[in-house]
């Protein structure tokens, strides 16, 4: 084409005429493989199983394509992981394809193959099926009560890692199933150990296979298209794409294109053998370079053209669409597959690492304008320039709610709390919505658990029983009409806290334990040297380093303002007794308006105020403090404040809170303030969030700000954002994500979605096209504070 841009508008087009189905086919030939495997180790079954789906599934190349593959069987289509979570879709047949949040279109045939050729062999034996029979008592009353959410990581399996991009590249699969050959070849069944790694083995090179043979199957499609093809330009493209898969992710790469083409082939690969979020992309400015840099050199390419494949990649990305059950889905709405990419940071020698491929990463996201990738930018306020900052600044002023902004420090501090020494923690990566990673060498479970901070606050000031439920739901803490002190207060829900981090750690082994048994993953280990090493899969703990389970808290602004307003409101002013606020929060302040506007007019966190800040970084590091009492088969645990979409359905089986928070209603996204309360402006948001230890929560803490497009507008605007990013970084904040959009569109789009197919908004850690999210969630992100004014104010 003329222009690289007139391609990208076409495979825009054609996206986003694209309906979101179910594929259940790559669920039948995996089935297939495991019943021919009968009897035989599962992961050997397993990878016979995702050997068998590469051999099988349809494949198709799209009209304008470069780069060509795909999970199911057509684009934007979800695919069922039949070994973990089969169950998930019984009872939707009749229903998925019309379901609240994130509905797949699923015909009468796939119904029909489902029901036929896939359910009834997996009864009792997928994973789901396995974690729900031995689900312990306790943990089943708090996920029954909505006080913690637990199934997620059941229903979905890993993600959240980022393979190995470099050894991929470096080796071919063709290069790594020789390293398997060789390994395998030197074992002796008679030695105690030796024989679990032969099955290992076996299983990685059934999966080069399976990778190989899908990638030869590209290329004689594109060969028979292309004989087909009477326009000359197309039929030449057409050749080349059969040229690259006939040699990529077989063999290293040895230009930017068949780069491109080889990660994208494997990216796929992970995806099929399991329906998972969030198998990042990583530095990818870092590892592609080298290939970038020797084809511009050597005249093979030009600067458009590389940003043209780059472009092309990043729609294939935005293809995929992850399948969850109905109720998951209520938690991370939005198909979210939150595949991270990031440029920027540093190098090993701590020098800047910004090259001219980090710029072309953010120009893709600008060009491309999808909730996919989840581009961020690692920043080194020390070492990395201005006109980086400056380019990031200008695709968020865009409304593209990208790239989200990460403090460079920050990050490779929660890497060396995990266990990961300086020299390699400087080569850390953001993963799924705001973890912290590192490439092909760390194995973990980020968000296996929610739990809800206001539903603690509940147990304390109603002694362990649900407002919503009526049943007993944690220990007893006595009537909070008898604590004489703040501090009794704030003891009971610590008491709170450290039961349910004591439920959520034994579901955690559960998990572990299942996960360990029944959920290999071949595919994904051949990126990961030390599995490789080891002869032992990722599920396992073959990986260098490897994490105990994250967990979620959700509802950071709820615990901190019922805090402060109980203190406040109760102790220091004594402008209610504690019996009079439990009966007004029993009421759910009806019939008690005056006490809940003595509530809302309670310090409140957000605005730089000692009365609600005291306690935060107290509370949130005894959170910490309890879960990394725990050890697990991985090491300690770990956590995370990214609520994804989850604040909303969590919060409806919260009841009225202190803050002055009615029942049901969400509670606070991420790490920032509660809606419409945080009114100084964005400065003293920054510096009430700095409070939290951000570098303890290794799984990463998510602060949204929603911002008037007029106060980013024009150069003033623009050096405003710059200086708002160096602050966070100053302030030793993680994280920051922004919706640049007004109230009004936000509500027209609610109203009128056709109009704004493609408008996008960040949910958490992640973008989603407001239009394709549920009411709930939409009305969730319209009463985010709006900030209007660089000094103070907003608008609600």
């Amino acid at each position: 084409m003329a222009n690289y841009m007139d391609r990208i508008e076409a495979l825009r087009a054609q996206y986003l005429a694209t309906r979101v189905e179910m594929d259940v086919y790559n669920a039948k030939y995996l089935t297939e493989g495991f019943k021919e495997y009968e009897g035989q180790p599962w992961i050997l079954r397993k990878a016979n199983g995702f050997r068998n789906q590469c051999r099988k599934k349809d494949i198709y190349i799209l009209d304008h394509e470069l780069l060509v593959g795909g999970s199911g069987f057509k684009p934007r289509c979800g695919i069922l992981c039949a070994d973990s979570s089969c169950s998930i879709i019984d009872k939707e047949l009749d229903t998925i394809s019309t379901r609240k949040f994130d509905p797949f279109f699923l015909s009468e045939e796939g119904k029909k193959v489902f029901k036929e050729e896939v359910s009834e062999y997996w009864k009792n034996k997928c994973l789901l099926d396995r974690w729900r029979a031995m689900a312990p008592e306790d943990m089943e009353t708090l996920r029954n009560n909505g006080m913690i959410f637990i199934d997620r990581k059941a229903v979905r399996g890993y993600g959240e890692t980022t393979p190995g991009w470099q050894r991929l590249l470096k080796l071919g699969i063709s290069g790594i199933r020789k390293e398997a050959e060789e390994a395998l070849a030197k074992l002796d069944d008679s030695h105690v150990g030796d024989l679990e790694k032969m099955f290992f083995y076996k299983a990685e090179i059934m999966a080069c296979e399976g990778i190989i043979e899908l990638a030869h199957r590209h290329a004689d499609l594109a060969e028979k298209m292309a004989a087909e093809c009477d326009d000359p330009l197309r039929r030449a493209e057409l050749l080349k794409i059969a040229q690259v898969c006939r040699r990529v992710p077989e063999f290293p790469a040895e230009t930017y294109y068949e780069a491109l083409q080889s990660i994208l082939s494997y990216e796929y690969a992970i995806y099929m053998e399991q329906n998972a979020s969030s198998y990042n992309l990583g530095r990818i400015d870092q590892y592609l370079y080298p290939y970038y840099k020797a084809d511009i050199e050597a005249g093979r390419l030009t600067k458009d053209e590389a940003q043209e494949l780059l472009d092309c990649m990043w729609i294939k990305i935005a293809e995929l669409s992850l399948f969850q059950d109905a109720v998951t889905a209520e938690y991370a709405a939005g198909y979210c597959i939150t595949v991270q990419v990031t440029p920027g940071g540093i190098d090993q020698y701590g020098n800047d690492a910004v090259n001219e491929l980090s710029y072309m990463v953010i120009q893709a996201t600008m060009d491309v304008r999808f909730k996919e990738p989840n581009m961020s930018i690692r920043y080194n306020i020390s070492k990395n320039p201005d006109s980086f900052l400056r380019k990031a600044a200008e695709a968020i002023r865009l409304g593209l709610s990208m790239p989200a902004v990460y403090h460079d420090d920050a990050g490779i501090r929660m890497l060396l709390n995990k266990g990961v020494p300086l020299s390699e923690a400087w080569d850390w990566n953001p993963c799924g919505c705001v973890e912290t990673n590192l490439s092909g060498r760390m194995k973990q479970y980020t968000d296996m658990a929610d739990l809800s901070m206001g539903g603690v606050v509940e147990m304390a000031m109603n002694d362990g029983v649900s407002r919503t439920t009526g049943k007993r739901v944690s220990i007893s803490t006595g009537d909070p009409a008898d604590f004489k002190t703040f501090e009794d207060f704030f003891n009971a829900v610590k008491k709170h806290i450290s039961y349910f981090v004591d439920v959520i750690v034994s579901g955690n082994q559960l998990l572990d334990y299942l996960s360990m048994n029944y959920r290999p993953v071949p595919a994904l280990s051949l990126t990961y040297g030390d599995c490789m090493a080891k002869g032992m899969d990722y599920s396992l703990g073959g990986a260098k380093y490897n994490c105990g389970g994250g967990v979620i808290t959700v509802g950071q602004a709820d615990v901190v303002n019922s805090l402060a307003a109980v203190k406040y409101l109760v102790y220091d002013e004594k402008k209610i007794s504690m019996t009079d606020l439990c009966k007004a929060l029993a009421a759910d302040f009806e019939g008690y308006e005056d006490v809940r506007k003595m509530c809302l007019e309670a310090p409140k966190y957000g605005n730089d105020d000692e009365r609600a800040d005291f306690v935060v970084g107290e509370v949130f590091t005894y959170v910490i403090d309890q879960f990394e009492k725990y050890d697990t088969k991985f090491g300690k645990m770990t956590t995370g404040m990214l609520p994804v979409s989850g604040n909303t359905p969590i919060g409806k089986w919260v009841g009225a809170l202190p803050s002055g928070r009615k029942a049901g209603t969400p509670l606070t996204d991420g790490i920032g303030a509660t809606g419409g309360t945080d009114v100084n402006g964005p400065t003293a948001l920054l510096k009430s969030v700095s409070r939290i230890p951000h570098a303890r929560y290794t799984q990463g803490t998510q602060l949204n700000m929603k911002m008037d497009p007029a106060m980013v507008a024009g150069e003033k605007g623009l050096v405003q954002m710059m200086n708002l990013l160096k602050t966070l970084c100053t302030l030793d904040i993680y994280h920051v994500q922004f919706n640049i959009v007004d109230r009004a569109t936000l509500i027209d789009a609610q109203q009128h979605p056709d109009k704004h197919r493609d408008l996008l908004v960040r949910v958490a850690g992640y973008s989603a096209f407001f239009v394709e999210l549920g009411k709930e969630v939409q009305d969730e992100i319209i009463g985010r504070t709006e900030i209007s004014d660089w000094g103070g104010g907003c608008g609600c």
